[in-house]
């Protein structure tokens, strides 16, 4: 097994959607190295259930979102 040596100015640790809008930002910054642990297509932002919930209307409210 050989190793390779790499450098960059930012690793990113993880392919989910944190980590990619992360590297996204600095990428101007310097050279960056995502790191996944498996896939990119395995993060758990790919899988993740459920989304953003918000009030926008009168007859809504937080209470009803949490019931």
């Amino acid at each position: 097994m050989t190793h390779e040596h790499h450098q960059c100015d930012f690793l990113v640790l993880g392919t989910g959607i944190a980590g990619l809008y992360f590297a996204l930002e600095v990428a101007e910054r310097g050279t960056v190295i995502v790191l996944t642990k498996h896939r990119k297509e395995n993060s758990n932002t790919r899988w993740a259930q459920g989304g953003i919930s918000a009030v926008f209307g009168p007859d809504d409210s937080v209470e009803a979102h949490v019931k």
